[in-house]
């Protein structure tokens, strides 16, 4: 089995959101951690802070229609997809980044 990895594709459209966010001042740091099932990109407030969220993409679940979550600061699932642009689309709604921040 292969080690989990996002491509350059994908690395692309999760970098440009980073990008908005932290010009509106949302985030300021970030990490991925690559593991043999899945790699994790997480978003951090502060670069001492907890994780506020984590863009996970687990190969394996790709079947089940879960390729990429979308987890929460506490574990919850937010968003699970296939499709990553529409992953990601959840963090673009307001009310998300004002529970959130």
């Amino acid at each position: 089995m292969k080690q989990a990895r996002f491509d350059k594709v994908e690395l692309n459209q999760i970098l440009q959101l980073y990008g908005v966010m932290v010009s509106q001042g949302l985030w300021k740091d970030y990490s991925i951690s690559f593991l043999r099932e899945f790699v994790v990109f997480s978003v951090y407030r502060k670069n001492s802070d907890w994780a506020l969220f984590s863009i996970k993409k687990t190969p394996k679940n790709s079947k089940y229609g879960r390729l990429y979550s979308l987890v929460a600061m506490d574990g919850r699932i937010i968003k699970c997809s296939n499709d990553l642009k529409s992953t990601l689309r959840v963090l673009k709604h307001k009310e998300l980044k004002l529970n959130l921040v």
